[in-house]
């Protein structure tokens, strides 16, 4: 009897923590789909009131007029981002990897204090040092140029460095005392060794690096003047008029914009949360 109803009672806490995960699953995915929703709608049918929560026809046709555009060239905005993003991930990953390897493995003097120098940087908001750095572009004449936005991609970001090197930390010193007995050198250590075994913490710096890059709206706004260079993210800001935005246009071409982030993390989703994870809890 007692079996019965402690398996009854197991049955239905079970049945209601599914219950709660289902609700919190809808109310999370409830802004996608609405966002998804409007770029479907025609531009009448996003102020009616009140909502409709489903629409028939969709309005496909959203897509090839946002792509259209007259006011922007969407393709080459798009492919714009597409190389500054992969440039910057690139540049990132690499440099990160490199630091974060120095700051786990490498024996030199003041190496633990130059890391929480590194780290209290992450304090300091990017807006303080865009003036002082707008002027020094300007003297370098770089401005209308992507180097101001790949540039600092390439000098280690410091939280990628963090999340790289807690997760090295966590790689057993024996497997690189092997490498050194075997005749690997510091880059063979680092090659054949370390990245292998960081993976996941590598995989979710490039995600991060991807979102960042991809999503910054205010350095391209900024140093890019020229309508040819300027990346999608700016080029949003196009479809608003003198007198009103075409907003299913706009939910329409932001879909577009948000499905690379998207697609990435889906399929890496595993391993993003995987270094993450591990990141924070070694070292």
């Amino acid at each position: 009897m007692m079996d019965k109803k402690y398996k009854n009672g197991r049955g239905a806490r079970t049945a209601a923590c599914y219950a709660a995960l289902i609700a919190l699953t809808i109310v999370f995915m409830f802004p996608l789909y609405w966002f998804f929703l409007n770029s479907l709608k025609s531009y009448e049918e996003i102020f009616q009131f009140p909502p409709k929560f489903f629409v028939w026809p969709l309005r496909f046709a959203n897509y090839p007029e946002a792509y259209n555009y007259a006011a922007l060239n969407f393709g080459q905005m798009l492919g714009n981002s597409f190389i500054i993003t992969i440039t910057s991930v690139i540049g990132a990953v690499v440099s990160s990897t490199i630091v974060a390897y120095g700051f786990s493995r490498l024996r030199w003097r003041g190496r633990d204090k130059v890391f929480v120098l590194v780290i209290l940087t992450m304090i300091i908001p990017g807006e303080v040092v865009l003036t002082p750095l707008y002027f020094i572009y300007n003297r370098l004449q770089l401005l209308d140029t992507w180097f101001p936005m790949i540039a600092p991609f390439f000098f280690a970001k410091p939280f990628y460095t963090f999340m790289i090197r807690q997760s090295v930390m966590g790689i057993p010193v024996e497997m690189d005392e092997s490498a050194v007995i075997d005749g690997c050198n510091v880059w063979q250590r680092l090659v054949y060794v370390i990245l292998p075994q960081a993976k996941p913490a590598l995989l979710a710096a490039m995600i991060m690096a991807m979102q960042d890059q991809w999503n910054n709206y205010l350095e391209p706004l900024i140093y890019i003047n020229s309508n040819t260079k300027q990346t999608i993210s700016v080029g949003l800001t196009f479809f608003s008029g003198m007198y009103n935005i075409q907003w299913n246009l706009v939910f329409a071409a932001a879909v577009i914009v948000a499905l690379p982030i998207l697609v990435v993390f889906v399929f890496l989703q595993k391993y993003f949360i995987q270094g993450v994870v591990v990141s924070g809890v070694k070292g």
